[in-house]
């Protein structure tokens, strides 16, 4: 497992959070619904006890002081949208010396411990790529890069296909990680139906 390594959080504003929830949770339990994932996921990487550095990146205060109380770094996003704020995030994490960065969306209720060293664990190559797909196969839910640098982001639709077009484009060895923990993220009423259904506790673990 190599060390150095930083996992990067990036985090919308909390008062904007899970817009597409709307129709079956009102603003207010959306805005407390996205700060409990958070501080879950900053939990679960504490959890892993490893010299893991994790960055939350956000223009939310109420994030940022969450992740300064939970023992992150807390970046202040410079530029808007989701790839320019992990651009930010890696230049700070290489300008640290990190080796690799793992970048994990703060929606992830089922994520686990486990997930995170199974991923550290495949990350054999001097050049490698981990990536865990969504549960539709097409979005990415996490993104592991050895160096920090080793492709571009492109999260958004098809992003899974991208991230692996681009690392056999620039013959990094691919890992693709498949868990259904990782894969179930909180976008749709659909998505969240499911958790619901599988277990209450999961924000709470």
């Amino acid at each position: 497992m190599v060390l150095g390594i930083c996992a990067v959080i990036p985090v919308k504003p909390f008062r904007r959070a899970k817009s597409r929830l709307s129709p079956v949770i009102s603003k207010p339990i959306r805005a407390a619904l996205a700060r409990a994932l958070l501080s879950r996921t900053l939990d679960v990487l504490a959890s892993c006890n490893l010299p893991l550095a994790a960055c939350v990146v956000s223009r939310d205060m109420t994030a940022l002081d969450l992740a300064r109380r939970q023992g992150a770094t807390a970046l202040a996003e410079s530029e808007s949208g989701l790839n320019a704020a992990l651009n930010q995030a890696r230049e700070w994490a290489l300008a640290r010396g990190a080796q690799a960065v793992l970048v994990l969306p703060a929606d992830l209720p089922r994520l686990t411990s486990g997930d995170i060293m199974t991923m550290l664990d495949l990350v054999r190559e001097p050049r490698c790529v981990v990536i865990a797909p969504d549960a539709r196969g097409e979005g990415t839910n996490a993104l592991l890069l050895r160096p920090p640098d080793a492709l571009n982001f492109a999260f958004g639709p098809q992003s899974f296909y991208e991230h692996c077009a681009q690392a056999e484009t620039s013959q990094l060895a691919l890992h693709i990680y498949r868990s259904s923990t990782v894969a179930l993220d909180l976008d749709t009423p659909a998505d969240w139906k499911r958790v619901a259904a599988l277990d209450a506790r999961g924000l709470s673990e």
